[in-house]
């Protein structure tokens, strides 16, 4: 939004450009990846789960999908953040309230409910 492009050429070396937003992207794209604290895990496992019974080999389809998306998401997060910035952009920018705000109300929820669905689960 700020760079005013989806292209990843352009969007290259945003680590230089905003730091703090690292960490945000960082963040959402663990949760992507179905890593230990998002929902997202509890997911895919339960997804894995019930595809065991139907089918083997939709399971193993299931599986190099998900272990592709887990890569494409890491590669995406690498070429975004590093590199050598471009030439078009000069300036460091921090970031306003209003977008950490927003990336904390998406990145909580996929952590909150994951706490949440392993309490009901404790409980069964």
């Amino acid at each position: 939004e700020r760079l005013g492009s989806r292209s990843l050429l352009i969007n290259k070396g945003l680590l230089n450009f905003m730091p703090s937003m690292t960490l945000w992207w960082f963040l959402l794209s663990v949760c992507n990846m179905a890593a230990p604290p998002s929902l997202n895990l509890l997911g895919e496992i339960s997804l894995l789960n019930s595809i065991v019974s139907w089918s083997w080999l939709t399971m193993i389809s299931l599986s190099f999908l998900s272990f592709f998306s887990a890569a494409y998401t890491l590669y995406l997060y690498a070429y975004s953040q590093h590199g050598k910035i471009f030439s078009g952009v000069y300036s460091f920018s921090g970031g306003n309230i209003r977008e950490y705000f927003l990336l904390f109300l998406h990145w909580f929820p996929l952590n909150l409910l994951i706490l949440k669905s392993e309490v009901c689960l404790f409980w069964i």
